[in-house]
C-alpha cells in the first residue's frame, strides 16, 4: 500500500468518473483583460495543472453578468488586494464560447475534467446604485468595512428572476464551450450567499431568511434550471459556506448542515464546503489568514482547528459534519497538504481534496503524489502573494515564477551547455543555479556562509511558521539543488576576482544580496543602535546549532542585547515585521519612518493584519519624520515641524536594502555573460517573489 492510496482512488461525480480525488480549487488567475475573454496567459497555468495530474480543475469566478450592467464606466476603484475592474472570465455572451473552447481542449487532452464556477460579486465589488444583494446595506451597516465590502441594494423579485435566468444561460454557454459542468457559487460574500446567510438576508418575502427553504430558494431554482437545460450528464456542483465567523448572524455548523441537505435534495453532484470571516479586517474566503501575528481574539475558540495545534483546518469540521448528512460527495478545502488530505479522506471526513493555491506553486504536485515524490513538491508558503496584484505586475506566485509565464519560464533543455558560476546561496542564487543545472548547464554555486539560504532562515526566525511556511521554500530550494548532478555547491567560500579567473566561467551570476543602509544621523554609531547585519551575524552563529523556527521560539524566552524600550527606524516590510517580532516578545515599540509610505512590498493580508495588531498592542507608527540625533538614551526627531524626544534602550535600524553592485562591478568583465540578480539590485527585488523571479529568468535565459 502506498502513502496516498485514497487520494489516488477514482471517484464518481454525477454520471462521470474522475481519475483521482485531487482537484484544483476555484481561485481565479485574474488574468482576464477588460473584455473578460479567455487568452493564452489564462490557459497556461490550467494546462500545466491538467498535465500535472489533477482529476479536475474548477475555474473560479466566471461572470454571468456584463460588468457594464454594474458600473457607469470602466471603474478605477482599487480593491484591497490591488486589482481593478473585472479581471474575470465572461460567460454572459455567446462571444465567449469559442475562446473558452481553447481552454477546455487544453485541459481535456490530459484526461482532466473542467468545471466553470459562475458567480456574481455582490458586495465584494463597488457597483453603481449599490451592489446587488438580498438586502440593502449602507456603508455603516456592512459586516466588514469598505473596501472589503461596499454598500448594497436589495434586488426586487423580478430582478432575482432575471438574474436566475442569466445564470442558467451562462451555464448553457459553459456546456457549449466544452466544460464538463458548472459550480453554483453560493459561498463567500457573493450574491447567492447573501440569500443563504442571515448576515445579509433581511427580506420578508419568499426569498427571505425565515426558513432554509426560503434561504436556498434562489440556489435551488438555478440548480433545477441548469439540470433541465443541460441534462443529467452535465455536472452541477455547489460551493457553500459550511460555517461563517465573526458575526452574530453568521452561518453556524448546524445551519450549514441544513443548507447542504437542501442542496443535496435539489440534486447537486457535489458539495464544496468552505467558510467566510467578517469583521474589521476580515479574513474573508482565506481560511488560513487569521492567525498572524497572533490568533485573533474573535477566533480564539477555533484555535484547536489549526493544523499546528493538531486540528484538521478551520473549515474541515463543517465539511465533515455535512458529509454525515448528505449523499453527494463533499469537497474539503483549506491550505491542505497531500498528507493531510489523505488522512482526512481515510477518516471519512471528506471525499475529495481541493487544492486552490498549492497548484499555482507546483502544477506538477499531483503527479508527484502519484509517483511517491512528496519531497519534490514545491509547497505553497501561504504568503499572500497570489492574493495581491502588485503595482506594475500581474498576479504572481512567490515560489513559482512560471505561474502565468509558462511558455517563457518553464525550464527547457539547452542546446549550448555552459560553465556557470553563481555567487550567493540565497533565494535568487539557488533558483538561478537550480534552473541552469536542470537545463543542462554545469553550475558551481559559492556561498560565503556555512549554510545556504541564510536570509530566508533569518526571515523564518522573525516571522515564525504559524501562518507563513518559509521553511518549505528553504527545504525545496536546497533539496532540489542537491539533487542536480551537474550542480556543485561550495559553502564557507568568498569569491574573488582571482578565483573567477582561475575558473574561467562562461557565465557569472551575482546574487550576493543588497546593502542595508543606516541613516546619516549624528549618533548612529551609538551602542544602543543595532542594524540588520548586526542581528544577522548573531543569528547566523546561533543557527549553526538551532533551526530558524527554534530560534523564533527561543527568542520568545530571551532576546539578549535588546532592551525593554525599542525604537524601530524604518516603515516598510522589514520594519513592520521587525516591530511585530519585538512587540510579541514584550518590548515597548515605536516605529519611525522618514518617508510618507508604510508597508511597501508587504502583501496586504499580512500588512493589514499586522498594522491592526500593532495598533491594538500600543505600537505607534509615525511616518514623514526627520531623524535629528541619537544619543545613548534615545532619539530626537521632528514630526510635522515639531521636535520630539523618545527615550530608548535599543534602536533597531530596519531599513529596506539598497542596490549593492560592488562585487558585480569587480567581476562583470571576467566572463562573456554576467548578471546581477536579487537584492543586490535594490529593495524592489529583495522580497522573495522577486528574487526567485530573477533567478528563474536568468536560469532560463543563459
Amino acid at each position: 500500500m502506498g502513502d496516498f492510496d485514497r487520494l489516488l482512488e477514482p471517484i464518481k461525480i454525477g454520471t462521470r468518473t474522475w481519475k483521482n480525488r485531487m482537484v484544483k480549487g476555484p481561485s481565479s488567475t485574474l488574468f482576464a483583460g477588460p473584455d473578460q475573454m479567455c487568452n493564452d496567459t489564462i490557459i497556461g497555468p490550467y494546462k500545466a495543472i491538467a498535465k500535472g495530474g489533477a482529476a479536475a480543475i474548477i475555474i473560479g469566478a466566471m461572470l454571468s453578468d456584463d460588468p457594464k450592467m454594474l458600473i457607469d464606466k470602466e471603474t478605477d476603484t482599487e480593491y484591497p488586494y490591488g486589482y481593478r475592474g473585472y479581471p474575470f472570465l465572461g460567460l454572459y455572451d455567446d462571444k465567449f464560447i469559442d475562446p473558452l473552447k481553447k481552454l477546455t481542449s487544453a485541459v481535456h487532452q490530459y484526461g482532466c475534467e473542467i468545471i466553470g464556477q459562475i458567480f456574481q460579486n455582490a458586495a465584494a465589488l463597488e457597483t453603481k446604485g449599490g451592489a446587488w444583494c438580498a438586502s440593502s446595506f449602507s456603508a455603516d451597516e456592512l459586516p466588514s468595512p469598505v473596501p472589503y465590502c461596499f454598500p448594497t441594494r436589495a434586488l426586487t423579485i423580478d430582478e432575482i428572476h432575471a438574474y436566475r435566468d442569466r445564470y442558467i444561460d451562462a451555464a448553457e454557454r459553459a456546456q457549449k464551450a466544452g466544460f464538463d459542468g458548472v459550480e453554483v457559487h453560493a459561498a463567500n460574500g457573493y450574491l447567492i450567499l447573501s440569500f443563504c446567510s442571515r448576515v445579509w438576508n433581511h427580506r420578508d418575502d419568499e426569498y427571505g431568511p425565515q426558513s432554509i427553504e426560503n434561504r436556498t430558494r434562489l440556489a435551488r431554482e438555478i440548480i433545477a434550471g441548469i439540470r433541465e437545460r443541460c441534462g443529467s450528464d452535465f455536472i452541477i456542483g455547489i460551493r457553500m459556506n459550511g460555517q461563517e465567523f465573526c458575526h452574530p448572524d453568521a452561518i453556524t455548523m448546524e445551519e450549514g448542515v441544513e443548507l447542504a441537505q437542501a442542496f443535496d435534495q435539489a440534486g447537486v453532484d457535489y458539495i464544496s464546503v468552505t467558510g467566510y470571516g467578517y469583521g474589521k479586517t476580515p479574513f474573508q474566503y482565506a481560511a488560513d489568514f487569521w492567525q498572524y501575528p497572533e490568533v485573533r481574539k474573535d477566533m480564539a475558540q477555533y484555535a484547536d482547528r489549526l493544523p499546528q495545534n493538531g486540528g484538521d483546518g478551520l473549515v474541515i469540521p463543517p465539511a465533515a459534519e455535512i458529509k454525515k448528512h448528505v449523499n453527494a460527495p463533499v469537497f474539503g478545502v483549506g491550505s491542505l497538504t497531500p498528507e493531510r488530505a489523505e488522512r482526512l479522506i481515510e477518516e471519512d471526513k471528506i471525499d475529495l481534496a481541493l487544492f486552490s493555491r498549492a497548484p499555482w506553486a507546483d502544477p506538477d504536485m499531483f503527479n508527484k503524489v502519484k509517483e511517491g515524490r512528496p519531497e519534490d513538491i514545491r509547497r505553497c508558503n501561504h504568503c499572500g502573494t497570489c492574493d495581491w496584484i502588485r503595482p506594475g505586475h500581474q498576479k504572481a506566485c512567490r515560489v513559482n515564477p512560471a505561474f502565468g509565464r509558462e511558455a517563457e519560464l518553464t525550464p527547457q533543455p539547452t542546446d549550448h551547455p555552459k560553465n556557470v558560476l553563481v555567487i550567493g546561496g540565497g533565494a535568487a542564487g539557488l533558483e538561478a543555479a537550480r534552473t541552469a543545472a536542470e537545463r543542462g548547464h554545469t553550475v558551481t554555486l559559492y556561498e560565503k556562509e556555512p549554510q545556504l539560504a541564510m536570509e530566508l532562515k533569518l526571515a523564518t526566525m522573525v516571522k515564525g511558521t504559524a501562518s507563513e511556511d518559509v521553511p518549505a521554500l528553504i527545504n525545496w530550494l536546497t533539496t532540489q539543488a542537491e539533487k542536480q548532478p551537474n550542480l556543485t555547491i561550495k559553502t564557507k567560500t568568498e569569491v574573488t576576482p582571482k578565483l573567477i579567473q582561475k575558473m574561467n566561467p562562461d557565465v557569472i551570476i551575482v546574487a550576493t544580496g543588497g546593502h542595508y543602509p543606516t541613516p546619516n544621523v549624528p549618533g548612529i554609531d551609538s551602542k544602543i543602535v543595532s542594524t540588520v547585519p548586526d542581528l544577522a551575524k548573531i543569528a547566523f552563529k546561533a543557527m549553526r546549532f538551532f533551526s530558524a523556527d527554534s530560534m523564533n521560539k527561543l527568542s520568545s524566552i530571551a532576546l539578549p542585547g535588546i532592551g525593554k524600550n525599542c525604537v524601530v527606524l524604518g516603515g516598510q516590510i522589514e520594519a513592520i515585521q521587525g516591530a511585530v517580532f519585538l512587540r510579541k516578545r514584550g518590548k515597548n515599540v515605536t516605529v519611525l519612518e522618514d518617508s510618507d509610505q508604510i508597508g511597501l512590498r508587504y502583501p496586504p493580508r499580512y500588512l493589514n493584519a499586522s498594522l491592526d495588531w500593532l495598533a491594538a498592542h500600543d505600537v505607534s507608527i509615525h511616518k514623514g519624520v526627520t531623524y535629528d540625533s541619537i544619543d545613548k538614551k534615545g532619539i530626537t526627531y521632528t514630526e510635522n515641524g515639531e521636535q520630539k524626544r523618545l527615550d530608548a534602550d535599543t534602536i533597531m535600524v530596519f531599513k529596506s536594502p539598497v542596490e549593492d553592485h560592488t562585487l558585480y562591478d569587480q567581476v562583470k568583465d571576467l566572463a562573456p555573460e554576467t548578471y546581477a540578480i536579487g537584492a543586490c539590485n535594490g529593495a524592489d527585488t529583495s522580497v522573495m517573489v522577486e528574487a526567485l523571479r530573477q533567478g528563474r529568468e536568468v536560469g532560463c535565459r543563459i
